[in-house]
């Protein structure tokens, strides 16, 4: 069973390259500690709110990653609000 993780936030800052680079840093981070992220995708909404989705393979992969705290997510979120966050069973994918 695929698991996704979908954070939704606004940033807290206009420097958008600073802020991709900071979550590139978080992905290769997790993925050196973790069995995942298997694929990320971050989007954009025209009200500025940004939704980054975290494919998985198992919610114990999520919980395992989450629970760690990562020094570089307490950076990473610091730069953001976040607004929501949603873990579910992907159902159907095509």
């Amino acid at each position: 069973m695929s698991i996704v993780r979908v954070t939704r936030f606004t940033a807290n800052t206009s420097d958008t390259d600073g802020l991709l680079a900071k979550r590139a840093e978080l992905i290769a981070s997790v993925r050196a500690g973790f069995a995942g992220p298997t694929a990320t995708r971050l989007t954009k909404d025209e009200e500025g709110t940004w939704t980054d989705t975290w494919s998985w393979n198992s919610v114990a992969d999520v919980e395992a990653a989450a629970a760690a705290r990562l020094p570089v997510a307490g950076e990473a979120f610091a730069l953001v609000t976040v607004t929501g966050v949603e873990t579910a069973e992907v159902v159907d994918e095509r």
